[in-house]
């Protein structure tokens, strides 16, 4: 009988383990806007991502730098560390209220940007997002798979920068 016990622990701890670690990977929220969000690299076109990539490829090159181009630089070097150069950003505001930055595909990026703001907001309407998360070198969120997007009733929260 005490061996049945022990197993019956080991297996409802086993359980537990895999559920919580599954938590922990997905991240539950609603679409936060910022508006006017100019460090978001991959809502520019393709041809200025190919001018910022060869300028920061030329700046790594010189010895002297202004403070712009240290910070562009720097930001290069971020992206490229974390393997984000082509990965866009969304913000999600999670249950507690707290806003994320996280990374995803472009073509999830896509999908996602079929929303429009002002229409969400005159609708009282909000997006809802269920996703897989990692983290990168940086701890950056990264979704490696979005499981759920869908549009509720609700107030859109936004930012103005």
């Amino acid at each position: 009988m005490t061996r049945w016990k022990q197993n019956i622990s080991l297996l409802v701890m086993v359980f537990l383990f895999f559920s919580c670690e599954k938590s922990e990977n997905t991240m539950t929220g609603d679409l936060y806007f910022v508006l006017l969000d100019a460090s978001n690299y991959n809502v520019i076109d393709i041809d200025r991502r190919r001018v910022f990539k060869e300028t920061a490829e030329h700046l790594a090159e010189l010895d002297s730098l202004n403070p712009k181009q240290i910070e562009l630089l720097k930001n290069y070097e971020f992206l490229m560390r974390n393997k984000l150069l082509n990965k866009p950003k969304i913000f999600v505001r999670t249950p507690s209220g707290t806003v994320e930055e996280v990374y995803i595909t472009l073509n999830d990026f896509k999908e996602i940007s079929k929303y429009s703001f002002l229409e969400l907001r005159e609708n009282n309407q909000r997006i809802h997002i269920e996703m897989e998360m990692e983290f990168t070198k940086d701890s950056l969120l990264v979704a490696y798979q979005i499981n759920h997007i869908q549009k509720l009733d609700g107030k859109t929260f936004y930012k103005q920068n």
